[in-house]
């Protein structure tokens, strides 16, 4: 069967009676949006690398406690926020995000100037650091709606917990980010 257009479910389903296969193509799905939370989460590409290569070990290894059609993006997001927590414990993530993170860069329609480049460049790096800022719930809140488009829903499968306990984390979230940036940027613009 052509795995590309199978769901991940049935891929996941799978892997739990022990082929490896369709692991491999579930880690190419999940390649771009699992290491941009884990980056987001750590602050440093080459931990966020050793992380995500951690959350594929535990998926194999935690393989026979999935249960299928159990959706598998909330399965594997939860252990990726539990594998982040455990290393998290033993050595807390980097203040900010590396500049040159290739999955938040969009194709260009226009060359920026050199100046449009600077600002945004330097618009990127605060709202990094405002994000690296917040606690961990809420920073997981916030990356995984906005920079993996998940749903509150998903997300408060994922984190366990009701949807409005998720919205309030983003509330809050966004509260501090703003917090954050209001006294810097109006230094900017000074």
């Amino acid at each position: 069967m052509n795995q590309v257009n199978t769901s991940d479910e049935w891929l996941m389903r799978q892997v739990a009676r022990g082929q490896r296969e369709p692991l491999e193509t579930l880690v190419r799905r999940y390649a771009s949006p699992l290491l941009t939370y884990i980056q987001r989460m750590a602050g440093d590409r080459h931990r966020a690398e050793e992380l995500f290569q951690d959350v594929f070990l535990a998926v194999w290894e935690k393989r026979r406690t999935y249960r299928f059609p159990r959706p598998f993006r909330p399965w594997l997001f939860s252990i990726a926020i539990n594998r982040c927590r455990q290393a998290f414990r033993q050595q807390p993530p980097a203040e900010v995000m590396p500049l040159g993170s290739t999955e938040s860069q969009l194709p260009e329609t226009s060359a920026p100037s050199p100046v449009q480049s600077a600002v945004a460049t330097e618009t990127a790096q605060l709202v990094a650091r405002a994000v690296a800022s917040l606690p961990a719930q809420q920073r997981t809140v916030v990356v995984l709606r906005n920079w993996n488009g998940m749903s509150y829903t998903e997300i408060a499968q994922i984190v366990r917990c009701g949807e409005a306990t998720v919205r309030s984390h983003m509330h809050h979230a966004l509260a501090g980010i703003r917090r954050y940036l209001e006294p810097r940027m109006r230094s900017e613009a000074l």
